[in-house]
């Protein structure tokens, strides 16, 4: 899971020992703004809140300087994340509200976010193709946070083939933070990470090929409930996905076009969404923009608090699991292949 959406942030002068972040948002008159400090478990710490005035113009102060950190700012419904160094003052953010969460902004306050802001808007603008290519973008990062996040998001967070890479940014991130709960939070995951890794027969996965599908019971946008045990007789694509996941939505037009292809001969897909709770128009606004056509699509709208994320142990996505006509799993996070497993399971 690339997280939902990411923010850009350039250098500009500290004003007389203040630590505040502040900006001009137009679209944004009257609306709640709060920021947050994000850490890798996904739990926040409020550090204010202020209310934008007529020109979308807010400000939030600190009375101590910023920490080293992952930052949440939250403008009405619109949110972005970003990463302070630890050696800013004030961070004076412009934009639009209804494109501020696609990166089109402009701030002034670190050196440490033009390095991000960089990496990140190449990043939207390529599609990864290999984990080669994820690395070289990590190694791009100019802190070891900066490097243990990204590690996370484009290399995920299941066991798997990138123990390795966890374990080098996680000795980085220990010697450079000490202490913190970021470098005890990542190395926590590690060791969750290498556990899984290590069990026999489950390859680091919470659901294998060849056990029976959980079911799932879920409201689709207009409330009505469907079930995936319904699908028996089928083969199906059990697709968990959100709005606001760039390499959900990228991967989308494949699934379309394989549910097309094999639509008429017994292929469906089961879609949850890992949208939050105000996020539901823009989940119902990708499923129209991705021709996502078929119907079975479900949320609790509840974020990384899914119920039946828990059940078939997602921790980042995309993440999907083929289910064959007898309702067991025939085939664990298949992509690039989907066509072929669809083809064998039918």
């Amino acid at each position: 899971m690339l997280l939902p959406v990411f923010a850009v942030l350039n250098a500009c002068d500290t004003q007389a020992n203040g630590h505040a972040i502040k900006g001009t948002i137009s679209g944004a008159s009257n609306l709640q703004v709060s920021l947050d400090l994000a850490h890798f478990d996904r739990t926040n710490i409020s550090l204010g809140r202020a209310t934008c005035d007529a020109n979308g113009a807010f400000e939030i102060k600190s009375e101590k300087p910023w920490e080293e950190g992952l930052y949440r700012l939250k403008i009405g419904a619109k949110q972005v994340y970003f990463i302070l160094g630890g050696k800013e003052g004030v961070v004076d953010i412009t934009g639009d509200l209804n494109t501020i969460d696609k990166m089109e902004l402009q701030a002034k306050g670190s050196e440490t976010l033009t390095c991000y802001a960089g990496i990140i808007q190449d990043l939207i603008k390529k599609q990864l193709k290999s984990p080669d290519e994820a690395k070289a973008y990590i190694e791009r990062a100019c802190t070891p946070l900066m490097k243990a996040f990204l590690t996370t998001q484009l290399l995920g967070q299941n066991a798997g083939p990138f123990i390795a890479d966890f374990k080098t940014q996680n000795q980085a991130l220990s010697a450079a933070m000490p202490g913190t709960k970021y470098a005890t939070d990542f190395a926590n995951m590690v060791t969750r990470l290498e556990t899984q890794a290590s069990q026999p027969q489950s390859g680091g996965e919470a659901i294998q090929v060849g056990m029976e599908a959980p079911d799932i019971s879920l409201p689709d946008p207009n409330g009505k409930i469907r079930t995936l045990s319904s699908m028996r007789g089928k083969v199906v694509l059990l697709d968990f996905w959100a709005s606001w996941c760039g390499p959900c939505r990228k991967a989308n037009p494949h699934v379309v076009e394989v549910y097309n292809k094999y639509k008429d001969k017994g292929f469906d897909v089961y879609s949850v969404s890992l949208d939050r709770e105000d996020g539901k128009q823009k989940w119902i606004d990708a499923i129209k923009q991705d021709g996502l056509v078929w119907s079975n699509h479900v949320s609790e709208l509840k974020y990384w608090q899914s119920t039946p994320g828990a059940l078939y142990g997602v921790q980042s996505i995309p993440k999907t699991f083929l289910i064959g006509k007898d309702g067991k799993i025939v085939a664990v996070n298949p992509r690039n292949n989907l066509e072929e497993e669809v083809l064998k399971a039918l």
